[in-house]
């Protein structure tokens, strides 16, 4: 019989690792979100993963959402906008599937609830770490699995961020 042998990567490994490297991007930006971000996104562009055009749009919608959380922001205006953008991005002939699920987090950052007058209602933390963590993890991810580790990378993180996003009260 032969065997091959592989490295199993699990959860709390890839968990682990999106904490280490986002810890270490924040260290270098000094809270700068924006920078921060711009820094994952080209992580993910030098490893060819996503394109440079991918990764303005992505960087795009993370400033609208950061944006939207701001005292003066608007998250309704920005949902229906970052949702148009992912929208097209699912349309898209070539999109990566790593964007996809960073742009998908992007979308899931935005609550939309029921207001108590039947209106509805949509809120973002204020700093919403759910597309850095995403970004990261699909960085990692994919190191260890290709494109489908970077996907899978990706949504965990994404999870995570929005775990820290609701665990600091931020929405």
């Amino acid at each position: 019989m032969e065997l091959t042998p592989t490295t199993i990567v699990g959860v709390p490994d890839l968990m682990h690792a999106v904490r280490k490297e986002a810890r270490s991007i924040m260290a270098d930006h000094k809270g700068d979100y924006v920078a921060e971000h711009a820094a994952v996104l080209a992580r993910l562009t030098a490893a060819d993963l996503i394109t440079d055009e991918e990764a303005d749009t992505l960087l795009g919608l993370y400033k609208t959402g950061y944006e939207a959380g701001e005292p003066k922001g608007n998250p309704q205006r920005a949902y229906f906008e970052t949702r148009k953008v992912y929208s097209r991005m699912l349309a898209g002939k070539k999109t990566s599937p790593v964007a996809l699920v960073i742009a998908s987090v992007a979308l899931g950052s935005f609550d939309v609830g029921e207001g108590p007058d039947g209106s509805t209602t949509v809120a973002i933390a204020r700093v919403s770490y759910g597309s850095s963590l995403a970004g990261i993890g699909a960085g990692i991810g994919s190191l260890l699995g290709g494109p489908a580790g970077g996907v899978l990378g990706g949504a965990i993180g994404g999870l995570l961020g929005g775990i820290i996003d609701d665990k600091k009260g931020q929405k």
